[in-house]
């Protein structure tokens, strides 16, 4: 998957992913220029999905080099690329997910770098780099500190449940067809398709300001798809 240029002032407030404006993802000192990595895009979506969030904060995304230097890095970072996010996660309740979850559950769906970056617990950092693999907990340093989060924070398959089991909702059937239109999906199901009913849907799954994007329809048929899509 490609990294994407995008301009802040041409772009800034069109979606990059569902849940992702072109603007979150700016580098704080002011740059136009903005990249953002496909890859890690999909990744956060995956994650997202996973961990049944209501919503995501960005607290760094894209750095320029100038920029990286400037907060400690060393100018060539996976942020540099586009291809990192610093970030913290909220559940259905509005409540931070701790850090050791998220770590958890990134290091499942395949993040290639991870790490807890808050000394409470409540931020990560999160990349696609395409060479090696980083698990780190930067309260004491930036290097890897384990190869397996569960061992290292001692948690088990049925803590993570707790924030990924969707038993317990109310839940549109699971859709196993082939269609690639979230609307031709529903209708598959016996559902509403509206374009109203489908901002509703996409509102009670933390899918903001709903425009019937393609890169949101897209999210709402993988949550369909893996029988997680909540019903409004």
């Amino acid at each position: 998957m490609a990294v994407k240029e995008y301009s802040y002032k041409k772009h800034k407030n069109i979606y990059c992913s569902a849940h992702t404006k072109v603007k979150e993802m700016r580098s704080k000192d002011g740059s136009d220029v903005v990249l953002v990595s496909e890859q890690l895009m999909s990744k956060i979506e995956e994650l997202f999905s996973a961990l049944r969030c209501s919503k995501y904060v960005i607290t760094s995304g894209y750095r320029t080099p100038q920029y990286d230097i400037k907060v400690g890095g060393n100018g060539r970072g996976q942020h540099t690329l586009g291809k990192a996010v610093d970030a913290r996660f909220y559940d259905q309740k509005g409540k931070i997910i701790p850090a050791k979850i998220v770590c958890c559950v990134a290091q499942d769906i395949g993040f290639t770098g991870i790490a807890n970056i808050s000394s409470a617990y409540k931020n990560v950092h999160l990349d696609t780099r395409s060479s090696g693999r980083y698990l780190g907990d930067e309260i004491y340093g930036t290097n890897s500190v384990t190869t397996d989060f569960y061992k290292y924070f001692g948690l088990t398959a049925a803590d993570i449940e707790k924030y990924t089991d969707s038993r317990g909702q109310n839940l549109f059937a699971r859709y196993g067809g082939n269609s690639v239109s979230i609307v031709s999906a529903l209708r598959s199901l016996g559902e509403q398709s509206s374009y109203n009913y489908r901002a509703k849907i996409a509102k009670i799954n933390g899918i903001e300001g709903y425009r019937g994007t393609a890169a949101q329809n897209t999210e709402l048929l993988k949550m369909l798809k893996k029988g997680v899509l909540v019903k409004p």
